[in-house]
């Protein structure tokens, strides 16, 4: 039998094994965890689970780039969630375990936020701003590409350590990498069979930020987002108490300001910050 189908039948199989154990606890919502990396401080990890399907983003820590992956999730005997990417989860006491690690659940909400999965571009001669999304499907990997109202859904056709290329019958579209490379240019070029339009990168926009006293944190992966009209920041760290989504109070053309009405995050013209928690602040500098 080939592969692909049998991946597919034993799938079938256990969603079909899901839907029968009506006493299964409830998995859907958001989580967020960070897990261990033998390369890196650690990968910042947003799960979301709707009943069959899964959302998964991942970062490592103090590299740019996301992934992003979406597929089927399926029960198993024992409180256990097996996604089709091969991670195996436990049910503990309102969080999942993959290993030993814990992923705790922070909202209801069953979908990753828009502005984590798009980046912004922006079109070099009309000013036109489009999204783009990458992602891994059942193991291959897309480009969703909207263009003047068109929505394109290229599939990748060849990678190098420098550029990625996704490619439909008629359209192809070249995506530099996230890691910066100076010889290479940061533009995206996409090709609609007739016209070559050429796009620069918005957001999201990646900085590291290390403490001045050596503070705990010790320092943020910051990650910029827009999201629609509101400008937003993610302030990760290797512990999951210390990670913050803030969205922007306050802009000036020296300062910004982002808060969750707990926390908030400064940034000054200088490539400095200043973190504020219970009412205590902490110089960060950007590398």
């Amino acid at each position: 039998m080939n592969k692909k189908i049998l991946q597919s039948v034993l799938w079938g199989f256990i969603l079909i094994l899901s839907s029968c154990r009506s006493s299964q606890p409830p998995y859907d919502g958001t989580y967020e965890g960070i897990l261990p990396a033998a390369d890196c401080p650690g990968i910042y990890v947003l799960l979301t689970i709707n009943g069959g399907q899964y959302e998964l983003l991942e970062k490592y820590i103090t590299r740019p780039g996301t992934f992003v992956t979406y597929g089927k999730a399926g029960n198993l005997p024992g409180d256990k969630i097996l996604l089709d990417n091969k991670m195996e989860l436990k049910s503990d006491d309102g969080r999942l375990l993959y290993k030993d690690t814990p992923l705790k659940r922070i909202s209801l909400q069953t979908e990753l936020p828009e502005f984590c999965t798009s980046q912004l571009l922006k079109e070099s001669q009309s000013g036109e701003n489009v999204t783009l999304k990458l992602y891994e499907k059942q193991g291959e990997q897309y480009a969703d590409f909207l263009f003047k109202a068109k929505k394109h859904i290229l599939k990748l056709k060849e990678k190098t350590d420098l550029v990625s290329e996704y490619a439909d019958k008629n359209c192809s579209l070249k995506v530099p990498s996230e890691q910066k490379q100076s010889s290479v240019s940061d533009e995206l070029v996409f090709n609609d069979g007739t016209n070559s339009y050429t796009f620069d990168r918005l957001t999201p926009d990646y900085c590291i930020y290390s403490s001045a006293t050596k503070t705990n944190p010790t320092f943020f992966d910051v990650v910029y987002y827009t999201a629609g009209e509101k400008p937003m920041v993610k302030l990760i760290s290797t512990a999951p108490e210390h990670c913050y989504t803030l969205f922007q109070t306050e802009a000036s053309a020296k300062t910004a300001e982002y808060s969750d009405g707990k926390v908030e995050w400064r940034v000054g013209n200088h490539k400095n910050a200043t973190f504020v928690v219970d009412n205590k602040e902490y110089e960060y500098n950007e590398q």
